[in-house]
């Protein structure tokens, strides 16, 4: 399991975790970087920047007087980040700060970054707070979140599925690490917000096989994770569901589904 753990202890947060998911939803990303950059800031601060990956896809579209801050509470996760930004030419500057504790620090920007990061905290609204009285220029706080009760892979019978939700409710909701049903309290967290403009919609992720080579590590990822959490009654079988379908490079007819919340808030 500590292939899915950054430094800190952090669940889905290592480097080969966050590249495996970020080259499975590559096309879309940069889709969504595209959009990100038309805004013209002059600051990108990406908070929980992790190792960099965002701020890597960025720095290939932005204009180079665009300056990118990546913010984390992880040190080993900055140090790779400034690894990876060693040759880009713009002003690029990265700060280790644990955001659950401290706000004074956050740079101003005309752009914040927030992907899949408020689980990870115990008081968001407090982030979101400090976020607003940061940004400069009417600019804009950009929010994406996941949720795991709509993640969805299969075909799977219905039984079979209804165990694996319940098993792996139980197994993750009390968690103190992170959330991973969290959209809901992230949509009321935006929605209740004091931002005067507020678009929060949803994005669809979808896959089907035959699935391209840079897609399946993500998909074996996620569900070794979901055998990893759930009892052993449905884990054995998820684990030869996975097996079977892996056997034959994913050839037979699957799928995989993801949902996540988007918001713009300025």
């Amino acid at each position: 399991m500590q292939k899915w753990r950054n430094s800190s202890g952090r669940p889905l947060s290592s480097t080969s975790w966050l590249e495996a998911h970020h080259l499975a939803k590559l096309p879309e990303r940069k889709l969504f970087a595209d959009s990100l950059v038309r805004l013209r800031p002059r600051q990108i601060v990406d908070l929980g920047c992790g190792p960099g990956l965002w701020l890597a896809l960025l720095n290939e579209i932005a204009p180079s007087d665009c300056e990118l801050i990546g913010v984390d509470s992880d040190a080993l996760a900055i140090e790779e980040a400034r690894a990876r930004s060693e040759h880009w030419n713009r002003p690029v500057r990265f700060l280790n700060m644990d955001l659950d504790r401290d706000y004074d620090g956050l740079p101003s920007a005309e752009m914040f970054l927030a992907f899949n990061f408020f689980p990870y905290l115990t008081n968001p609204a407090s982030v979101i707070k400090a976020v607003k009285q940061k940004l400069q220029n009417s600019g804009v706080l950009v929010v994406r979140q996941y949720d795991g009760a709509l993640l969805r892979f299969g075909p799977l019978d219905q039984r079979r599925r209804s165990r694996m939700d319940t098993s792996l409710e139980a197994s993750v909701l009390g968690s103190r690490q992170f959330r991973h049903y969290d959209l809901d309290n992230t949509y009321e967290l935006l929605a209740g917000s004091s931002f005067r403009e507020k678009e929060i919609k949803f994005e669809l992720f979808q896959r089907t096989s035959p699935y391209p080579a840079e897609f399946i590590e993500y998909m074996v990822n996620t569900i070794e994770w979901t055998i990893a959490h759930t009892a052993e009654d449905i884990s054995a079988k998820l684990r030869a569901w996975l097996s079977e379908s892996a056997a034959g490079s994913f050839e037979k007819p699957s799928y995989f589904v993801e949902t996540d919340l988007v918001g713009w808030l300025s």
